[in-house]
């Protein structure tokens, strides 16, 4: 079984996608601060959950 290397400098398939996304979302006029927070969750924490993306785009804190 062989796997797959990511080179230096070079994102990961998801990453490409969110960057994507998040870059249509600018270009769309959706809120900076919206963009953000999903940069925030999808990009920096890798979250990928519904509570984290809810968190993300309705600006709720996060419960304990």
């Amino acid at each position: 079984m062989t796997t797959s290397q990511i080179s230096k400098g070079t994102s990961d398939v998801p990453t490409s996608v969110f960057e994507r996304f998040l870059e249509a979302l600018n270009e769309a006029g959706v809120s900076t601060d919206l963009v953000a927070r999903l940069r925030k969750t999808l990009l920096e924490d890798k979250k990928f959950t519904d509570h984290a993306l809810k968190e993300a785009v309705l600006a709720e804190e996060p419960l304990p």
